[in-house]
């Protein structure tokens, strides 16, 4: 008797979990759509190519950054105590200067930089050091935040290395 109560208990309340439904609203709100125009100002900023050769002169030292994105492409250099770097933003190569410069002491650098673009755009630049190499250090990670005017903020994962002309 106890084992048919507790099967219809059983029953009863599978019958009462089956039939109830979701609210539809979430499910709505995910398939809502994103105008792809309203994505341009993100999406301009990626870099489309890689910067071209950079120089230091002797007993000078520079931060050579790499994106971690396929393709991989030279993306940011910044002579030291310059106050500008060049970046490439888009399918440009752009000057930026700088306008914060804190964290962690990173040789000539340090781990946390910001700078703004002429195309309005700030630059907000973090790294984490890694192993030293003879002149110079390994960056072992990092990212490049670029926020348009729009608003909107791209992440672009980064690796590189600080390294100074003898």
């Amino acid at each position: 008797m106890i084992r048919h109560i507790s099967a219809i208990l059983l029953a009863s309340a599978l019958a009462t979990a089956c039939s109830s439904r979701p609210d539809p609203a979430p499910v709505e709100q995910a398939r809502q759509t994103v105008d792809p125009q309203t994505l341009v100002p993100a999406v301009n900023v990626v870099p489309e190519s890689g910067l071209g050769p950079q120089q230091l002169e002797r007993n000078e030292c520079g931060l050579f950054l790499w994106n971690r994105t396929e393709p991989t492409q030279f993306i940011f250099f910044e002579k030291a105590q310059s106050g500008r770097a060049t970046m490439q933003i888009g399918a440009e190569a752009v000057e930026v200067t700088q306008t914060i410069n804190r964290g962690e002491i990173f040789g000539e650098f340090m781990t946390e930089q910001g700078f703004a673009a002429p195309g309005g755009e700030q630059v907000m630049l973090t790294v984490v050091p890694g192993e030293p190499l003879q002149g110079g250090q390994r960056v072992e990670q990092g990212k490049l935040e670029i926020i348009t005017p729009e608003g909107w903020r791209t992440l672009i994962p980064v690796l590189g290395v600080r390294a100074c002309q003898p």
